[in-house]
């Protein structure tokens, strides 16, 4: 079951942004960078915040030469996660990560595209992934349950666009969508049901990732959907 540290949200600060965009990466990964979010958790009808800060912590030397990155996504008091990005011409993919319990990285069996590159209207890719908000209710038997795979298709479906969070207004942004269907078992009477999903993000050149809104809208019985809304409140570059 994933976590909602896995997801890179955030929290309730809604001062001005201490940087001005710099460069035209959709995805900066200047070490010493610095982002923190806004985040709300819309489950069973039931909002909850919190704040999410992510940084780029440093490099590493990785086999074949490629530049791998450690992104860093903590919440303030709680154990944090690393995640090892690697750019390369193909673009920005996930290749590991580590939490602050684990003594070592843990590989991924096959690296996760991040960001596609060149970023261009109409590109698309596929990444497997598991429900951020879908999940049991109570433990009647079901809490221990594995989650099935989601596998998600990733469009570039608009580049251009202005964005406005509580951090400001950024142009030149591309808006990204993901959709997936989660085969679920409701119940003896329904069955197994597909769930969509839907995911979409907004990067914006020179800042990287301003928004998420993730929707897994399901109700029942036995398990919980809902949204998760993420906007960028701060950054700073080095």
């Amino acid at each position: 079951m994933m976590t909602r540290l896995t997801l890179i949200a955030a929290g309730l600060l809604a001062a001005g942004c201490s940087s001005q965009p710099q460069g035209d990466s959709y995805f900066p990964l200047d070490v010493g960078a610095r982002w923190e979010y806004e985040v709300a958790f819309d489950i069973n009808n039931t909002l909850t915040r919190d704040t999410y800060i992510a940084t780029v912590a440093r490099t590493i030397d990785y086999e074949g030469g490629d530049q791998v990155f450690v992104r860093r996504i903590e919440v303030p008091g709680n154990i944090g996660i690393e995640y090892w990005l690697r750019k390369d011409k193909v673009g920005i993919a996930r290749i590991a990560k580590r939490s602050d319990i684990d003594e070592q990285a843990r590989l991924d069996p096959n690296a996760r595209i991040v960001l596609k590159l060149p970023v261009t209207q109409g590109a698309s890719w596929m990444v497997p992934t598991e429900p951020f908000v879908v999940a049991p209710k109570t433990d009647l038997g079901q809490r221990e349950v594995k989650m099935p795979k989601v596998l998600m298709t990733y469009t570039v479906e608009a580049v251009g666009e202005s964005v406005t969070v509580p951090g400001g207004t950024f142009k030149d942004c591309a808006r990204i969508v993901g959709l997936g269907n989660l085969p679920l078992y409701l119940d003896a009477v329904q069955g197994f049901t597909d769930i969509p999903i839907t995911n979409r993000e907004w990067y914006c050149k020179g800042v990287g990732l301003v928004k998420v809104e993730r929707e897994e809208p399901l109700s029942s019985m036995l398990w919980s959907g809902g949204k998760i809304t993420m906007e960028l409140t701060d950054f700073k570059m080095p």
